[in-house]
């Protein structure tokens, strides 16, 4: 993966596999699970890019709708992230057997998880964003970030106040291994509203 931070605040970041995504299901608090075919998501041909405003926009690339006159980028509302002090799963991606080989040799602005001493996959990799206070506590407590873990690898990058913690884990919930990336990405989905308040 690749991140990168924004001189306001936003974090970036990104898949560097290449490959076409598609949307399989939304949670919304209102109409429940809506399934793919009930949601208009052309399949993109683009890289997997990820947007965490500062404002507490989280976007996706790629776009949806309830229908094809209200079309937007992915995107669901969470806190800002000047709010977040406890730990915050900001993603997950269930990763699948093989993985792309990086193109360059790690640097010293890398995080490079090794996780050839762990269980055997399915791994899933799930990035936290949190307060630098909590992220100690959890290194002196040695605790798990996630409740569903059996095992966990951890490293971080520190943006200022705010840790951003990339977990590369076993759950015990997973037995297959998929043979795609999927990404989790929690938050209220904000649907596209028809253009010129159309019908």
């Amino acid at each position: 993966m690749w991140t990168a931070f924004s001189s306001d605040g936003s974090v970036l970041m990104g898949l560097t596999a290449k490959g076409r995504g598609s949307l399989e299901f939304v949670l919304d608090p209102n109409l429940g699970e809506v399934r793919a075919e009930d949601i208009v998501a052309p399949q993109s041909a683009k890289d997997l890019k990820i947007s965490f405003h500062v404002t507490g926009q989280y976007k996706l690339s790629g776009q949806m709708g309830l229908n094809k006159d209200s079309l937007d980028r992915v995107t669901v509302t969470g806190p800002r992230l000047a709010d977040i002090s406890e730990p915050r799963m900001m993603t997950e991606i269930l990763l699948p057997a093989r993985l792309s080989r990086a193109t360059r040799q790690p640097s010293v602005y890398d995080i490079s998880l090794d996780i050839s001493p762990g269980p055997p996959p399915p791994h899933r990799c799930a990035i936290l964003c949190m307060s630098k206070e909590r992220y100690d506590r959890f290194l002196t407590e040695k605790s798990k970030l996630v409740d569903t873990s059996e095992w966990e690898c951890t490293d971080a990058f520190t943006n200022g106040s705010q840790v951003w913690v990339w977990t590369i884990r076993k759950s015990v919930r997973d037995k297959v291994i998929p043979r795609r990336y999927l990404v989790f990405f929690p938050g209220f989905p904000k649907w596209g509203q028809p253009i010129n308040g159309g019908v």
